[in-house]
């Protein structure tokens, strides 16, 4: 029997037992069905810890050795099935897809954290090229002020390739009630900035964003330099400008270095020369159509364990890939919200299947956004 016979008769025997699986999975879900029922009826919780443990160590003690963690894997994804199915069809959906809004016509404006020369600036104007721009002091300013209509769009920075996450802007996503409508990774090319005639020994204080410390750590390192934080790059840049002082300098970009009137005494100092940040746009409504592929939701789990793999499990069931998956701390300060960016557009049925299984195994589960790259 040559190679290509004995794969073809594998293969056979494996779709015969696929076939089995298949059987018994429609007879273990009609079975699921009912236990739902008899739970609703009787006022009882849908999650049965106890019984979940139960079944799973029951399918390890049945497999042969080798199988054994396989074996509680796939008992703990028909459990998840199961629960999501009772939750299903005992209440239906708790998931809200919102609906699309209209793209504003006519002039729009858009609003950034930081003053001009800020990265904020140059990603609003990479993103929105014709708009008006609007400055604002603060993160969550940006987010008033569009929610409010001063703006039909916002362009804040949400995560850095090197120093991660901005969890600011991640709670403002959940507690101001936007949408995220687009995104895009702007290069960050820090440089030291100062007033003409400055030279780099005579330096002795740095103005910066945190971020940009945290981007220039080794250019920093044993130099005895006292450093100031300040709400932005751009922002850093001004003050160093305004002050007139040959003995600071600011991190920040050429453009900032334009704008304030400041020479570049070391470009490009970053740790990481593919340093980037991701930077998104947000509105009021979201904004999406068939040709978006990114979808972000937030959502929180019951407090005990394997809960948040359940979730995940949902969309690895259904084909979705997970691209990031960030947890901040809630305000009770002992539980985590989850935030995740997915490979999925939501007028997908797969997708719409995938996000009501995830939701019915959550606490609380909201779309943030359909948009594209």
């Amino acid at each position: 029997m040559d190679v290509k016979e004995n794969l073809s008769n594998l293969r056979r025997e494996i779709d015969q037992t696929d076939a089995e699986l298949i059987r018994l999975f429609d007879k273990r879900m009609k079975l699921v069905d009912n236990v739902g029922q008899i739970k609703t009826k009787g006022n009882l919780s849908i999650t049965d810890e106890s019984r979940e443990e139960q079944v799973v160590l029951q399918a390890m003690a049945l497999s042969e050795l080798e199988n054994k963690s396989d074996a509680a894997t796939f008992v703990r994804a028909l459990i998840a099935i199961s629960k999501s199915r009772q939750v299903q069809t005992l209440m239906g959906s708790s998931i809200d897809f919102p609906p699309s809004g209209k793209k504003p016509a006519g002039a729009i404006t858009a609003a950034y954290q930081g003053v001009p020369g800020a990265w904020g600036e140059h990603s609003a104007h990479t993103m929105f090229p014709e708009a008006e721009l609007r400055q604002c002091e603060y993160f969550e300013e940006v987010f008033t002020d569009v929610k409010n209509g001063g703006a039909q769009f916002g362009v804040l920075p949400i995560e850095n390739y090197q120093t991660g996450a901005i969890g600011e802007v991640y709670d403002l996503l959940r507690t101001r009630s936007c949408y995220i409508t687009g995104q895009i990774w702007i290069p960050i090319k820090q440089c030291l900035l100062a007033p003409k005639g400055a030279e780099l020994s005579g330096i002795r204080e740095i103005y910066s964003h945190p971020e940009g410390f945290g981007q220039c750590r080794r250019f920093l390192k044993n130099r005895n330099w006292e450093l100031v934080t300040c709400r932005n790059t751009a922002y850093a840049a001004k003050m160093v400008s305004e002050s007139g002082s040959t003995r600071n300098a600011a991190i920040g970009s050429r453009r900032a270095a334009e704008v304030w009137g400041l020479d570049v005494l070391a470009p490009d100092i970053m740790d990481n020369h593919q340093n980037k940040t991701r930077f998104i746009a947000i509105a009021a409504e979201p904004l999406y159509d068939e040709t978006c592929g990114c979808t972000s939701v937030t959502f929180s789990t019951p407090h005990r364990s394997g809960a948040l793999c359940a979730v995940l499990q949902s969309f690895m069931l259904y084909g979705i890939n997970l691209t990031r998956i960030e947890s901040r701390p809630t305000l009770s300060g002992n539980r985590y919200r989850f935030f995740a960016d997915l490979q999925a557009n939501i007028l997908s049925e797969n997708t719409k299947e995938a996000l009501s299984q995830a939701s019915a195994l959550c606490e609380y589960f909201e779309i943030l956004g359909c948009y594209r790259e």
